[in-house]
């Protein structure tokens, strides 16, 4: 039997083991031991179920690959994985009024894992979840976690079970914003800075695109509205990310003494936020109408409000 760890075979004597799995738990111990942690786990290029390790044998055991990563890569993982779980969850309960048993037993064990996942990203990033509300004047992130166990107890029909998914649809608006700050987490200040100033090259262009958006809903194209409003929104996204991680990296330095006609930068961001929120409501209950005014009225008056603060958070950095 050939043991690899990312591709390099190392070598191991085995001292009794009856079980792969056995193997496995050593092996395993042995990668902690160093500051690693395991991301995935074939067997003679089959991935196994921990019960199933534990019917094999090392001498019917080829090859075990192991892939191994940091903290970082962990958590990244397991984010991808979260998000994937939200929206299985989501498509499988959309329009039904009850579940069977074994759908109330997987999502009652499912959602203590969603909060164990978002509680170890948020200590890793420093976030105070208290504090994050995915939705202007709904719940934080601890309520909406809470109010999930709460619901998921009792989805015996179509209103408790679309209860359910109002939360879940709140939480899903957090996990992206998350995964996001996660990503830009990855990367250096000059990283950071290039993206902000690559931003304010194309300020104008975006201003434009989002008056873009409500004309082409006006005028009965709304695919490509929507087109170019995903675009807008995530290069808009990309920029408040950005901003974000550069603040909780350098929290020394104090950010709300950036102040530009007696707004601070925490107001501008918080209103931006709120005013993305809205549009997301608006679009999601089909308002195009008022998701447009905010579009084209509201919304590029905010951005020229904010470009100077831009500016002002470069200067800090240097």
């Amino acid at each position: 039997m050939n043991i690899y760890v990312n591709e390099q075979k190392i070598e191991t004597a085995l001292n009794g083991e009856t079980q792969l799995s056995q193997v496995v738990d050593q092996v395993q111990t042995w990668i902690e031991s160093n500051g690693k942690y395991v991301l995935g786990l074939t067997v003679d290029g089959r991935e196994l179920l921990r019960k199933d390790l534990e019917t094999l044998t090392p001498s019917e055991t080829q090859r075990i690959d192991f892939v191994v990563g940091e903290e970082l890569d962990v958590i990244e993982t397991c984010l991808v994985e979260l998000d994937s779980y939200i929206d299985q969850v989501g498509n499988t309960l959309v329009g039904r009024d009850s579940l069977t048993e074994r759908e109330t037993i997987d999502l009652k064990e499912g959602i203590p894992w969603m909060e164990e996942t978002i509680l170890s990203t948020a200590n890793l990033l420093k976030l105070k979840l208290e504090l994050i509300k995915p939705i202007r004047e709904g719940q934080n992130v601890p309520d909406i976690i809470n109010s999930l166990k709460v619901t998921s107890q009792n989805l015996d029909s179509a209103t408790k079970i679309e209860e359910f998914l109002s939360y879940l649809r709140d939480f899903k608006i957090f996990l992206m914003d998350l995964t996001n700050r996660f990503a830009f987490n990855r990367f250096s200040d000059e990283d950071l800075k290039e993206q902000i100033i690559a931003y304010l090259g194309q300020y104008d262009k975006v201003i434009d695109d989002f008056k873009a958006v409500n004309e082409n809903f006006q005028s009965g194209k709304d695919h490509l509205a929507n087109e170019i409003l995903n675009d807008t929104i995530n290069a808009l996204n990309t920029m408040i990310s950005c901003i974000v991680t550069l603040q909780h990296r350098h929290n020394s330095i104090e950010w709300d003494a950036i102040s530009i006609q007696d707004k601070s930068l925490s107001e501008m961001t918080q209103v931006l936020n709120a005013t993305l929120s809205s549009i997301a409501e608006a679009l999601e209950r089909g308002d195009i109408v008022f998701a447009g005014d905010i579009l084209e009225y509201e919304l590029p008056d905010l951005l020229e409000e904010f470009k100077p603060f831009l500016g002002a958070i470069l200067d800090k950095l240097q």
